[in-house]
């Protein structure tokens, strides 16, 4: 899906919004220009203060974004770096050393209409040297003129919609990116204003120590240890076009504790719980599988690390499982598995037949009409249960190869 967090073209509020606080940048435009040409001059070298701006609606693609707090980190250790982000993702990073200053949008002072301008505000007075936006989010160019910082970095895609059109030239170097590519290489691109040349596209995320003890705590409750094989599945998506049936996950579920003497551990939100406890009774090896509802973004990480083999339909926790190290599998579907999807020894994509073309994307918006169902259901139990049998070969081995993509 495109990235639609923060400009929602079907929410009336936030199309006014967009129009009237656009349309008072675009009269200030000759001032905050003329102010970011003077800025440009005086432009820190060695601490630059820097904002990134990610996609912020989506956990997978927050943490597909955490190389390039890397990068900047790497080559500027002494920079601030801050970083948007909104109350439904904010947990995955919160504790990403690399990251300086978090700023959540969603926070109440930036809520409703003078929320919005006072956001606007906030970013000016920070005095930002660079503003990258990650994405092509057309609310991302108002931040950045309103920054008035001298270097306006931003994703632009070939083909725009009309805010994006109105909006892109407040950014002052503008990348393409073409669907279809690897979109952390492109994120990576945007950082040659800076003078940082990298293709590390390892993904970061970091365990608390308190989830950790939630962790222990939640495999001593359920009689897990560290000899058994605990493989965890997340059963739905954020996108429901990405969704696989339950009855498969239920059935896949019963053949990994036949074939593999499994621990399986169903990991979802709070509020698909009600999910996980119409699956669980539905299988026959009910006994041996427990449902991890109640850890939140922040503690997560700590639960998946344990993991022998993670599961799942290309949704946020796959991310989260990849940058970990933690063997995966994930259910490909309908989206495209060049933009993002993790592709490495220890991850397999189970794709649909060749005939069933991608159809779902990072930063553009879906085909319309195409056969999103089909490409779920062409994937069979089967296909995923030779594919966990090969990962988990590689699990048992003592130094399993580190190939990240």
């Amino acid at each position: 899906m495109p990235d639609l967090s923060l400009f929602h073209l079907s929410h009336p509020t936030e199309r006014v919004k967009f129009i009237v606080y656009g349309s008072l940048l675009l009269l200030s435009s000759p001032l905050l220009l003329f102010i970011a040409w003077i800025r440009r001059s005086h432009t820190r070298s060695n601490n630059p203060h820097i904002l990134v701006i990610p996609i912020l609606s989506r956990v997978g693609d927050l943490v597909c974004a955490t190389p390039v707090f890397r990068a900047i980190k790497t080559a500027y250790p002494q920079s601030k770096l801050s970083v948007v982000a909104a109350n439904k993702t904010i947990g995955i990073i919160k504790h990403n050393p690399r990251i300086d200053h978090l700023i959540n949008f969603n926070d109440i002072p930036f809520k409703g209409w003078l929320g919005r301008w006072r956001f606007f505000r906030y970013i000016n007075r920070e005095r930002y040297d660079y503003v990258i936006s990650l994405t092509n989010n057309p609310l991302n160019s108002l931040i950045a003129l309103s920054s008035a910082a001298p270097f306006r970095i931003k994703t632009v895609i070939p083909k725009r919609s009309v805010p994006e059109l109105l909006t892109d030239w407040f950014n002052n170097y503008r990348y393409v990116y073409r669907p279809g590519t690897f979109l952390q290489s492109h994120y990576l691109l945007l950082l040659e204003v800076l003078h940082i040349h990298t293709d590390e596209t390892k993904k970061e995320v970091f365990p608390t120590a308190y989830g950790d003890q939630k962790t222990d705590d939640f495999f001593i409750e359920h009689g897990i240890s560290g000899r058994n094989c605990v493989i965890g599945i997340t059963p739905t998506a954020g996108n429901k076009i990405k969704e696989w049936p339950r009855d498969r996950f239920v059935e896949l579920a019963d053949e990994l504790i036949r074939r593999e003497q499994a621990k399986i551990v169903f990991i979802d939100a709070g509020s698909n719980r009600h999910i996980v406890l119409e699956m669980i009774p539905l299988m026959h090896e009910r006994k041996e599988a427990v449902a991890a509802t109640d850890f939140t973004l922040e503690e997560l990480p700590s639960l998946i690390k344990r993991l022998s083999l993670f599961i799942a339909v290309d949704t946020g926790s796959i991310y989260i499982a990849h940058a970990l190290g933690v063997p995966l599998i994930d259910i490909i579907g309908p989206v495209d598995p060049h933009e993002q999807p993790p592709s490495d020894t220890r991850s397999i994509q189970i794709l649909p037949p060749p005939h069933i073309k991608p159809s779902s994307f990072v930063l553009t918006p879906p085909i319309s009409g195409a056969r999103h169902e089909e490409a779920v259901r062409s994937i069979t139990v089967q296909n995923v249960l030779k594919a966990a049998e090969e990962l988990l070969r590689v699990v048992k081995l003592k130094n399993p190869e580190k190939n990240e993509r």
